[in-house]
């Protein structure tokens, strides 16, 4: 699934987005453009879930 992350502007970001993502699945894989200011995520949780967590990490997201 892809998000588009608007407050992701650099790679201290980038960790910040890809922990919050491993807290709800460890095994999540998170690849991250700061350009494009997107992530592509290969996790077994939910969209809604991962945007969740994103927004409590202070990250915003919407789906890309």
């Amino acid at each position: 699934m892809k998000f588009h992350v608007p407050d992701m502007s650099c790679g201290g970001c980038v960790r910040a987005v890809s922990a919050a993502i491993t807290v709800l699945d460890a095994q999540a894989k998170v690849e991250a453009d700061t350009v494009s200011r997107t992530i592509s995520v290969d996790t077994a949780a939910a969209a809604p879930e991962v945007m969740k967590a994103l927004d409590e990490a202070g990250f915003p997201a919407t789906a890309a």
